[in-house]
């Protein structure tokens, strides 16, 4: 069956839930697929069975379809449960690098009532957000809610553009002059939603509100649309702010061994941010040409 790749948010984490501009890219170091044979581990099938077992409990107890666009065939899963499907996926779980959107995904394309190609959804943009819903949906089986965003990254496969209700589809060429986009590995798992739900109640914090508008956002936008016209002067000057603000405000979302690297890399002159929700799994490094990371730190290239 197709492959759905990984995604990573490179922009727009925590903001995103209050409207901010938010940039992902889809990431095929790592991908999932829907499979009846694979070489994982028995144990590993089984259990991957019985989260999609629990997955098609969940659709029908809630009435899902019912809220979704394109409603899936919960009825051919269960079939094919029984014929041993599961998600033969090397995707790491609670990274931060939507496991649990290739998954859903997957699904949708395999057993939804739509079969929507490319040039369809830019032929009418309006297909883009009943996509997100039917996601937000579907993923709300893993994370309780969700946006929808990570499963619409893999399933169009290029880098999308959320800015408020509006959902772009930005050219898949992604150019990074003068600089590497690299992933250090903290070796954490973490999940999301205890973090998201300490976000949630700083953000009625009016202080703390005030200071995310003010210094978060702005720079969050500025580096999305610096990125995408690869103007680098502009996007580093907007990184800075933002591993700074990182810093100060968020060190829940930063894992204890890595407190002092974020201190370490910025002497360095290499932006470190958050991917996504943070809390483990993988940070984002911005690193100028010439520039080298500690050799200490586990990393993989992106960009």
């Amino acid at each position: 069956m197709k492959k759905f790749n990984a995604k990573l948010l490179l922009f727009g984490e925590y903001g995103l839930m209050f409207g901010a501009e938010a940039l992902a890219v889809s990431f095929p170091h790592f991908t999932g697929e829907l499979a009846f044979a694979s070489q994982k581990k028995v144990a590993e099938v089984k259990q991957s069975q019985r989260d999609l077992e629990h997955f098609v409990t969940f659709f029908e107890q809630e009435g899902l379809n019912e809220q979704m666009n394109f409603p899936i065939g919960l009825d051919q899963i269960r079939r094919d449960l029984k014929r041993g499907l599961h998600f033969d996926s090397d995707i790491p779980l609670q990274y931060g690098v939507g496991s649990s959107g290739a998954l859903c995904a997957a699904l949708y394309q395999h057993y939804g009532s739509n079969q929507l190609d490319l040039k369809e959804l830019k032929e009418k943009p309006w297909l883009l957000s009943s996509l997100k819903h039917d996601f937000s949906v579907m993923e709300s089986f893993f994370h309780g809610k969700s946006s929808g965003f990570d499963p619409l990254v893999s399933y169009v496969n290029r880098p999308v553009l959320l800015v408020g209700d509006e959902i772009r589809l930005p050219s898949p060429e992604i150019q990074t002059p003068g600089y590497s986009v690299v992933l250090l590995d903290t070796q954490v798992k973490s999940p999301t939603a205890p973090l998201v739900n300490w976000f949630v109640k700083k953000m009625e914090a009016q202080e703390f509100k005030a200071k995310f508008d003010e210094l978060f956002l702005p720079s969050n936008s500025q580096a999305i649309h610096a990125f995408l016209n690869g103007d680098t002067t502009r996007l580093f000057q907007a990184l800075k702010s933002i591993s700074a603000f990182q810093r100060e405000n968020l060190q829940p979302m930063i894992p204890e061994a890595f407190k002092s690297v974020f201190q370490e890399l910025t002497s360095r002159d290499i932006p470190l941010k958050l991917l996504g929700s943070g809390g483990g799994g993988y940070l984002l490094a911005f690193v100028p040409d010439g520039v080298t990371l500690p050799a200490k730190l586990k990393s993989l290239k992106v960009f």
